[in-house]
């Protein structure tokens, strides 16, 4: 028997028969629960992904899904195989070469020292994680300052906070959540100027030491933040 060969399957492209096929698949393997062995449906974990595998007109499909609790069950990448357990072995190849391409182009934040995602990567998290009202205001916000920041006093003020700490506390966790998503490596917390999740999202600039740190967002969260928010 001919072996096929791994492929990537880009959502967004013109549905043929077998793409309609392939729909058909996703949307069972989403309604299945998790012991859906009576389906023939295979799941199985791969860093942030949820694999399903199983039997589609006759060929092995595996296909991978952000882990839950991500907002939507979109599938990222799918690869074919001899029998679903090949299949699997095939996409968690594609799967760890999309991460490691990824790693690679992320630029240099010289600011901070920080790997910032690419936009691409920002717009991903940014459809999959839970975010509160207050949290996308503050995305918002600082996307509109641009280049010229803003205080955490600002934005505090922006999204309603009283207490600097509280929004503070509110800002890095919207780095922390993009960063569990992604996978990125975080420094140890120290002061909030040098705080690794809070570096996800921006970079400190201090002009003076009589004036407040201005938080200036990365371009490519900015351009993220306009494209999905």
């Amino acid at each position: 028997m001919r072996k096929n060969a791994p492929q990537v399957t880009l959502p967004g492209s013109k549905m043929s028969a077998r793409g309609l096929e392939q729909r058909a698949f996703q949307d069972r393997s989403v309604r299945e629960p998790r012991n859906a062995d009576v389906a023939g449906v295979i799941e199985e974990e791969f860093g942030k992904y949820l694999i399903k595998a199983g039997i589609l007109s006759g060929n092995s499909v595996a296909r991978a899904f952000p882990k839950p609790p991500a907002k939507t069950q979109t599938m990222i990448a799918d690869a074919v195989g001899e029998t679903p357990a090949l299949a699997i072995e095939a996409l968690k190849e594609i799967l760890g070469e999309r991460d490691r391409k990824r790693s690679g182009q992320r630029r240099l934040e010289g600011n901070s020292g920080t790997l910032v995602p690419s936009e691409r990567e920002y717009a991903e998290a940014l459809r999959q994680i839970r975010l509160t009202p207050a949290q996308v205001t503050m995305l918002k916000a600082l996307t509109i300052a641009g280049k010229d920041g803003l205080t955490i006093g600002h934005l505090s003020q922006a999204a309603g906070y009283k207490s600097r700490e509280a929004s503070i506390k509110v800002f890095k966790k919207i780095g922390l959540l993009i960063a569990e998503y992604l996978e990125l490596d975080l420094p140890e917390a120290g002061s909030v100027q040098n705080d690794g999740a809070a570096q996800v999202l921006a970079f400190s600039h201090i002009e003076s030491v009589d004036e407040p740190a201005t938080w200036i967002m990365h371009q490519e969260l900015r351009d993220a933040v306009r494209s999905v928010l």
